[in-house]
């Protein structure tokens, strides 16, 4: 069995900013099994976001872990070792890349893969397989801790930087981006740049954050929420949402819809409390974007060795240039999961920190 400390933090449902931090039991590992032991995991607005939504229609990740009545695991995704392992093609101390609750231990059931390992436990065979999917990695590098914060985003980045270039092939001439200060935002800019794409981009922010988002020197236009009119978009015009907030996107289309070829809507950074999805948009109806189907689509066209020998370059050079402005904060142990989860979720927490925790 692990020597590790064991723990798991619950959280409230109804309520981030309570917690627990338990000790499950570890049950004797079944044929086929193997139990992960939790190496270091990121924390960014998408966990929070997961359990924002976590009992929705779309995605119910409340299930994937599930927890006592009240509580929720919120998943993450973070770097495990194979701790034991009764799976024959599973080789204890092995590392790997992939989706697992907040806690010290995590146990599968497991199928090899060219690429790494499928959970195939039955209890989460609703997730689409890019959340079952265990990617095998290397050992720890100067970029790693980068990677546990972008490896689980940057692939929207990546994914939304093929739907614009193709659209400013086209003929689009601007990209708006809302809550430009997010590190899926930063990064999708960031492609388009390094892949010169030709299409001016404008970043909506909040007042508090427009001078980070300036600081960047990535968006080609910066604007903030209450001011956005005079932000200077030529038409046609593509618009990615990462706030997912009907309120930001109305007041968008009412300026910007007659330059609008596209809306893109992905992310919930900024959720309006209570509120539904937006309704009585003109055209052009904001379509959602979900990264694993449109990942499993350009795999299908393009081929899976090519494919992701295209995404690593990309997220290699993004996170070498997000090393310059990123500051990463460490913490260990439980307490301090529970306090990175709610700075995140209270949204105190500043845009120039990446949270990387430790059990």
């Amino acid at each position: 069995m692990p020597t590790r400390e064991n723990w798991e933090v619950l959280v409230r449902r109804d309520d981030f900013t309570a917690s627990e931090i338990r000790v499950p039991v570890l049950a004797e590992l079944q044929p086929g099994e193997v139990r992960l032991e939790v190496e270091k995991f990121g924390l960014t607005a998408n966990n929070v976001s997961y359990a924002k939504f976590g009992a929705g229609n779309l995605i119910a990740f409340w299930n994937a872990f599930p927890a006592p009545a009240e509580f929720g695991r919120v998943p993450v995704w973070g770097f495990v070792r194979v701790a034991e392992s009764r799976n024959a093609g599973v080789a204890v101390g092995s590392r790997y890349f992939g989706y697992v609750p907040m806690a010290s231990h995590h146990t599968v059931q497991a199928e090899v893969t060219p690429r790494g390992l499928l959970d195939t436990s039955p209890q989460r065979a609703f997730l689409h397989p890019w959340y079952l999917t265990f990617q095998s990695v290397g050992e720890p590098d100067d970029l790693d801790d980068f990677r546990a914060l972008m490896r689980p985003v940057f692939p929207a980045s990546f994914t939304l930087a093929d739907l614009v270039e193709r659209q400013a092939a086209q003929g689009a001439k601007s990209l708006i981006v809302t809550s430009a200060s997010c590190k899926t935002a930063i990064g999708l800019v960031e492609e388009l740049r390094a892949r010169q794409a030709g299409i001016a981009t404008v970043g909506i922010t909040s007042e508090g954050k427009k001078s980070f988002v300036e600081n960047l020197d990535v968006y080609g236009e910066v604007a903030t929420y209450d001011a956005f009119e005079s932000a200077t978009v030529t038409a046609p015009a593509v618009l990615v949402d990462f706030t997912g907030s009907a309120k930001v996107l109305h007041a968008v289309y009412q300026q910007f819809a007659p330059s609008l070829t596209q809306g893109v809507l992905i992310g919930f950074n900024h959720p309006d409390p209570g509120e539904q999805a937006p309704t009585g948009l003109p055209d052009p109806q904001p379509e959602l974007f979900f990264t694993p189907m449109v990942e499993d689509h350009t795999i299908g066209e393009e081929g899976a060795d090519a494919y992701y020998a295209r995404y690593h370059e990309a997220e290699t050079r993004y996170l070498r240039r997000m090393a310059s402005w990123l500051t990463i904060r460490h913490g260990q142990g439980p307490a301090d999961v529970v306090d990175a989860f709610r700075s995140l979720a209270d949204g105190t927490q500043a845009p120039d920190v990446g949270r990387v925790l430790k059990p």
